[in-house]
């Protein structure tokens, strides 16, 4: 540590243990607290404290370990943690848990993980929350249940704060993916499914025509409009369960609708909401991976 730096630092007012035995620096600020604490938390710790520096002094207040992108606060909710010292004021109780993530990830602190994840997920956070910190600490579980919960959402009501915590290239795969999905949505409503099939063995050439018609009508005034509906638009793979559902359109062969409806089931149409979700997750996953 320069001249500089020794001179704007200053001594942690509770984590400066004058028996402890080694000295860490978040920020401008010293904390001496006890390797044998932190390596009991942390086995990885020892191992990493044990790569050579170049200093004979490292860890000590002269030379002490740098936390690079580690907070004074960060650092000192975590401790404590370890320590259970109660005279620190605590802070919410997301801020406190994403604190001990934040460096029980950089020093691979298996059950502390465990831990602040297990306390987060209780907490109701926004998806675009859990997207970030999935991204930043690894936590691959939570990534599908985010994404399926903002790919229904209106991009034009991302805040500047959502925005930033999806990233740009988040961003920019759940947004081509919504178009896509938009088309789709558009092309299903506009083109009723299954009008080309023959008629059932109940039905006559001549009372399939009104058989279609019915289906016709039932279609455009029912699901097209339930599926384009400005607020709450249908999901597609809930099409099937609304027809299935709804009363026999007047004029419309019972029989001839089950035709529809298994026609559609094997077009295998209806499914490709899902399946571009599904390549949405696997893209953000592998993104994530590579970083």
């Amino acid at each position: 540590m320069d001249v500089d730096q020794r001179l704007a630092s200053h001594r942690h007012s509770e984590f400066w243990f004058e028996d402890g035995n080694i000295v860490f620096r978040a920020s401008n600020t010293l904390f001496c607290v006890h390797r044998g604490v932190l390596v009991r938390h942390s086995p990885a710790l020892e191992a990493i404290l044990a790569i050579p520096s170049g200093y004979d002094t490292d860890g000590t207040e002269q030379h002490p370990i740098v936390l690079h992108q580690i907070s004074e606060v960060d650092f000192t909710y975590f401790l404590n943690w370890v320590y259970h010292i109660s005279s620190v004021p605590p802070p919410p109780e997301e801020q406190l848990l994403v604190a001990i993530l934040k460096v029980s990830h950089l020093w691979m602190i298996s059950n502390s993980i465990k831990f602040a994840i297990g306390g987060l997920e209780n907490l109701t956070l926004q998806p675009t929350r859990r997207l970030e910190l999935a991204r930043l600490y690894s936590i691959p579980q939570w990534i599908a249940p985010a994404i399926r919960e903002i790919i229904p959402l209106s991009l034009a009501n991302t805040t500047d704060t959502e925005a930033a915590q999806m990233g740009f290239k988040v961003y920019t795969i759940i947004a081509q993916a919504k178009e896509v999905i938009e088309r789709e949505r558009r092309a299903l409503a506009a083109y009723p499914p299954s009008l080309l099939i023959a008629p059932s063995f109940s039905c006559s050439v001549r009372s399939h025509s009104r058989c279609k018609e019915a289906w016709s009508g039932f279609w455009w005034k029912k699901v097209a409009r339930a599926i384009l509906h400005p607020m709450n638009p249908l999901p597609l793979t809930q099409v099937l369960q609304v027809i299935v559902e709804a009363p026999l359109p007047d004029g419309m062969n019972i029989t001839c609708r089950q035709a529809m409806v298994d026609a559609m089931v094997d077009l295998n149409g209806l499914e490709v909401e899902e399946r571009i979700i599904e390549g949405v997750i696997r893209a953000v996953t592998s993104y994530f991976s590579s970083l």
